[in-house]
């Protein structure tokens, strides 16, 4: 508005300015006028249309740039933050796997004091998918017994366990040799006398027993003095040896021995000798 009220004085003043240009002198001389040249009325007529077409101009361009619209910046939707992901952290060191069961292989240990963001979980065995410590964005399946678990975990995705890894087939060998043999034994006075005859006789009952130490053997052989006295089934732990002593004179001793096999061949003979029976 104060541009406009400038604009305006000016034009006026140029206005008055043109006009007085064809106002009589007050010191004219009365003579009869010297007829003046054609082009003194042509100069002032120009100077009053120069004049005009000057003070348009500047009030067209004041009008332009008075009347420029201000841009109205409408305010945008305020940004979102960034969600933060949950974390984990231990109570005890526990082993992170590339699944959820102690058959998948093992990634590194998670320990007590360490932190990583939680990506994934397995609810039914209770395993939580991590990004590990030094891992780069790498994943493995922390077992959740000793995790604690903060912030938001409704919308983590369930993982899906991958295949268990292909189970190490044992190279074929013979059984284990059983351990911690013992011998037990009873006797029973079966003496009669058949006419005038005394026929000493004892009944002996030995119980051999062992420790199986393999589980891939097809059974056992028992030996007695080096003669095979049986072959049992696998499993077993123990034999009963039953027979008759007659008459004793001196000492009399007996080695029983048990050996386990496969089809690959036999362990090694044990053995424990037994030297009376009560």
């Amino acid at each position: 508005m104060k541009i406009t009220r400038r604009i305006f004085f000016a034009l006026c003043t140029l206005i008055f300015a043109a006009l007085a240009c064809n106002l009589p002198q007050a010191n004219q001389s009365t003579s009869e006028p010297t007829q003046e040249p054609a082009t003194t009325e042509e100069s002032v007529t120009f100077n009053i249309d120069e004049a005009l077409t000057l003070a348009v101009q500047t009030i067209q361009a004041a009008t332009l740039t008075a009347v420029v619209p201000t841009e109205t910046v409408t305010p945008g939707p305020s940004p979102t933050p960034p969600s933060t992901a949950p974390t984990v952290s231990v109570s005890s060191d526990t082993n992170c796997r590339t699944g959820p069961n102690v058959a998948y292989q093992f990634v590194t240990l998670f320990k007590v004091g360490q932190t990583a963001n939680v990506v994934g979980k397995y609810t039914p065995n209770n395993y939580w998918i991590i990004e590990y410590p030094g891992g780069f964005g790498a994943t493995c399946w922390l077992w959740g017994a000793y995790a604690t678990v903060l912030g938001e975990t409704a919308g983590l995705p369930e993982g899906v366990p991958p295949p268990l890894p292909p189970t190490a087939t044992p190279a074929p060998s013979a059984p284990e040799a059983p351990k911690q043999l013992n011998l037990a034994c009873t006797s029973v006075n079966k003496s009669k006398k058949v006419g005038q005859i005394w026929i000493l006789a004892w009944e002996w009952t030995v119980e051999f027993t062992w420790s199986d130490q393999s589980t891939n053997e097809n059974g056992f052989y028992v030996y007695k003095d080096g003669v095979l006295l049986t072959t049992l089934g696998p499993d077993n732990e123990s034999y009963t040896d039953v027979f008759t002593q007659t008459l004793i004179i001196g000492d009399v001793s007996y080695t029983y021995g048990v050996q386990s096999y496969n089809d690959d061949g036999a362990s090694a003979l044990k053995d424990a000798t037994l030297s009376s029976c009560p």
